[in-house]
């Protein structure tokens, strides 16, 4: 009962801060409140707001973001800060890091309206288009689909490793232990590992230079664990089939590579692996 008043609690906060943060720790450990999946969860998040679920990857994000880029204003956690302006924010930083810098300490002094900070974006998004670089209007940068496409994955590998891997018991971590090499997640069968996963988000190209780096790379980590899985947005600039053959001519044995879509619920059969 504690923890139901208490995610009645928190699913209810004005704070879109304390929302985000706390929505990142729920899809981490949906069990502490009952729930089998994250994506049960962020649901019944969603029908207490009266919201739709999609919807909360937006507190997520921001907090997200807020936390990696100002450590200290995240810390306090401004009731008053807009979600939008930080949103709007992350969007010009990847756009002009020289004109987010300027705008940041008027957003967070809280001079600037949402309205200000949308004409700014506006601004250095027509001034980037304008020296011809590619703009997509329809969706997050770059940043943001990345860090999206990361979190989302490794709540997702978290949440059905047993279902994923055939086994029951299984522990999933984070994966910055196999010295001198790091690797996003490691998958834990007692105390033994059993598989490294490298999560590559979304880039604009990937050259067949770039290719062969990361499967040199895959082959050192395959010194160390018994099989790498390598996951990449489906329907992003990386070929899997040519990757797949590419590590058949070289004799790389133990690397599965599979895509997944950039979003933040994810199921099951939303994994497709190379053939």
């Amino acid at each position: 009962m504690k923890e139901r008043a208490e995610f009645q609690e928190l699913a209810n906060t004005d704070n879109w801060i304390i929302l985000g943060d706390w929505l990142n720790s729920l899809v981490e450990n949906p069990l502490k409140y009952g729930f089998s999946y994250s994506e049960e969860a962020l649901q019944a998040v969603a029908d207490i707001r009266g919201t739709k679920a999609a919807s909360l990857r937006n507190p997520i994000m921001a907090a997200t973001w807020l936390q990696e880029n100002y450590p200290t204003i995240h810390r306090t956690k401004p009731q008053w800060l807009g979600m939008m302006q930080v949103l709007m924010l992350a969007r010009i930083t990847s756009y002009s890091q020289e004109a987010a810098e300027k705008v940041a300490p008027k957003i967070f002094s809280g001079e600037m309206s949402q309205s200000e900070v949308k004409n700014v974006l506006q601004t250095v998004r027509t001034h980037k288009a304008d020296l011809g670089s590619p703009i997509n209007l329809g969706r997050h940068n770059a940043q943001l689909r990345s860090q999206l496409f990361e979190r989302s994955v490794k709540r997702f590998l978290k949440t059905h490793s047993d279902q994923l891997f055939r086994k029951t018991g299984l522990s999933v971590r984070g994966g910055r232990t196999l010295e001198p090499l790091s690797t996003d997640l490691l998958v834990y069968e007692g105390h033994n590992v059993i598989c490294a996963i490298e999560i590559r988000g979304p880039r604009l190209r990937v050259d067949p230079a770039y290719m062969i780096d990361q499967l040199a790379r895959l082959a050192l980590l395959l010194r160390k664990v018994p099989e790498v899985l390598y996951v990449v947005p489906e329907g992003s600039e990386y070929d899997l089939a040519q990757l797949e053959q590419t590590r058949a001519r070289l004799e790389i044995d133990g690397v599965k590579f599979a895509s997944l879509p950039v979003r933040e619920q994810l199921k099951v059969s939303d994994l497709k692996f190379a053939k």
